[in-house]
């Protein structure tokens, strides 16, 4: 048994496992952090096993971007929700940290936007306590509409420009109006 300094809370070693016990419940004690195996191979392994969330937590604590990214992209819409919500709030920020990257590099807008908007929806409490972190999603998300923004207005141009042309061309010739 060991207790904290501030007297806050304590800890045993039985052999039942290890517990935590705390007066602050925002204390957070996750034992997949313990595990020596974190790996990219595991990781596969855990998304080919259909585990999103160990795949996911996994790729967090290897602190990479590609590797999250594989896990993001290779969880399906439907398993979004699932994921977001038995998602531990020590991994939230982080995870929000490699969403903002991939956010203004990806082709896959949409579906980053929906990760986005599942984990401010069900771990929104904890993300207001950190402010950069909200900055950077709101900046990459300004970044995406403006280039969006920019896309869609040129394509409008584009647009006009064609129907312009093709009116042009659905007009008889003089030719035409002479057979009638």
């Amino acid at each position: 048994m060991h207790p904290c300094s501030t007297g806050q809370s304590w800890c045993a070693a039985t052999p039942e496992g290890f517990l935590i016990y705390s007066l602050n419940s925002g204390v957070t004690f996750d034992p997949i952090d313990l595990d020596t195996d974190i790996t990219p191979q595991s990781m596969r392994t855990a998304l080919a096993n259909g585990s999103p969330l160990k795949a996911l937590i996994i790729a967090i604590r290897l602190n990479g971007v590609q590797h999250v990214q594989e896990v993001l992209e290779r969880t399906t819409p439907e398993e979004v929700h699932f994921v977001v919500t038995s998602l531990s709030p020590a991994h939230v920020t982080p995870l929000l940290n490699f969403i903002v990257e991939l956010v203004s590099s990806s082709v896959h807008l949409h579906f980053y936007l929906l990760w986005l908007s599942e984990l401010l929806s069900a771990h929104g409490a904890a993300v207001r306590a950190h402010s950069s972190t909200l900055n950077g999603i709101l900046s990459s998300v300004a970044a995406q509409s403006k280039a969006l923004s920019s896309l869609c207005d040129q394509n409008q141009y584009y647009m006009d420009v064609i129907l312009t042309v093709g009116s042009f061309n659905d007009t008889p010739s003089t030719e035409e109006l002479e057979v009638f």
